[in-house]
């Protein structure tokens, strides 16, 4: 393509349409599932052992498994360590835990009690993660996260709009319909309802599996809280993952076709020149293409598409006007008169 052509400033991807999603999502997904399994697993034991050892068994710090004492913080203080040497335990470095060949009487009731405690907690933890299969998409969720993409592309238009009129373009054709923003918004709900039902039918039962293993194989409270954390920390990043990705793809999306529908048939690639952008992306830099003949942007699938349209993408377009754009907007222009005048007369002629 020749550089006789003026191109329009990009629209710049607003973050803040990811954070909107994101937080109405982790908010769901921490009162619907971990908030509650976090508040079971809570360690409310009343401490009145006088021994240290004892307290420190009950409230977790330390546990027993496979014949040994291990530190749930990885590190034994020296008043814990004096006291499993009274007791007979002797440290196994390579383990990083107090070996004893034979828990005295004491000291056994008090790891049998502790271990049912935590077995109880585990248990409920287990029965009210299978007690959410189901019940995690809901209407009501479905409305209200299309009402919020409703009011991303409403935004997005606005500004797709202040930005033409700054560079003194007019766009001739008409604005998103309330039906053409449902639509984007229950396709937005869809691709996000998927990863939903995913974690209903593959992680909650995946969740449920890691806290039985951890019960049987003699972990503690704080361990299985740790797990949790992790779930909890993973799903997160998942969401802010999904939410960006939509968010891109909607907005690319729409651009498109809004730029097409104005006759601007070119866009320019714009990648971010670091080094978190993909090397073929860095390839497409400056480039020119069509919006109905865009370039390859997975070089291992041969899928073609627009910038944002693959996973983590994070390039731009610039709507490019060419030479013949008003001409091609001339005939737009002559096609809606002439279509407007004919409604008129079928409604004038239908009047009379």
């Amino acid at each position: 393509m020749s550089k006789d052509y003026f191109e329009l400033k990009p629209i710049k991807y607003a973050k803040t349409y990811d954070d909107l999603i994101i937080s109405r999502l982790k908010s769901w997904l921490w009162n619907d599932i971990f908030k509650d399994c976090f508040e079971l697993l809570k360690n409310n034991q009343v401490e009145n052992a006088q021994d240290v050892l004892e307290q420190a068994i009950k409230k977790n710090r330390i546990y027993y498994s496979n014949g040994a004492f291990y530190s749930n913080t990885g590190r034994f203080s020296n008043t814990i360590a004096r006291e499993l040497e009274r007791y007979g335990a002797k440290y196994n470095r390579q383990r990083n835990a107090y070996v004893i060949k034979e828990l005295p009487t004491q000291l056994a009731w008090v790891v049998e009690t502790t271990k049912a405690v935590t077995t109880t907690k585990a248990e409920a933890v287990m029965n009210l993660l299978a007690s959410k299969l189901g019940t995690l998409t809901t209407e009501e969720k479905h409305i209200a996260i299309e009402g919020l993409v409703e009011k991303i592309m409403l935004n997005l238009q606005e500004r797709v709009y202040a930005n033409a009129k700054a560079q003194k373009i007019e766009l001739i054709t008409p604005k998103l319909t309330e039906f053409q923003t449902n639509e984007i918004a229950k396709k937005y709900v869809e691709n996000l309802d998927f990863w939903i039902k995913n974690f209903e039918t593959e992680k909650i039962p995946e969740m449920r599996k890691g806290i039985l293993n951890m019960t049987l194989e003699g972990k503690s409270l704080p361990q299985i809280e740790q797990y949790l954390q992790k779930e909890w920390n993973i799903s997160q990043d998942r969401i802010k993952f999904l939410a960006r990705n939509e968010s891109a793809i909607a907005t690319s999306s729409y651009l498109s076709s809004k730029y097409q529908a104005e006759q601007i048939h070119y866009f320019k690639w714009n990648a971010i020149m670091d080094n978190r952008t993909r090397e073929h992306h860095r390839k497409l830099n400056g480039q020119v293409f069509r919006f109905d003949d865009p370039p390859i942007i997975d070089e291992k699938t041969g899928q073609r598409g627009l910038p944002a349209e693959t996973y983590n993408c994070r390039c731009t377009m610039t709507p490019i006007i060419d030479k013949d754009y008003l001409k091609r907007r001339r005939e737009l222009y002559k096609a809606q008169n002439s279509l407007v005048n004919k409604i008129k007369k079928v409604l004038n002629t239908k009047i009379i």
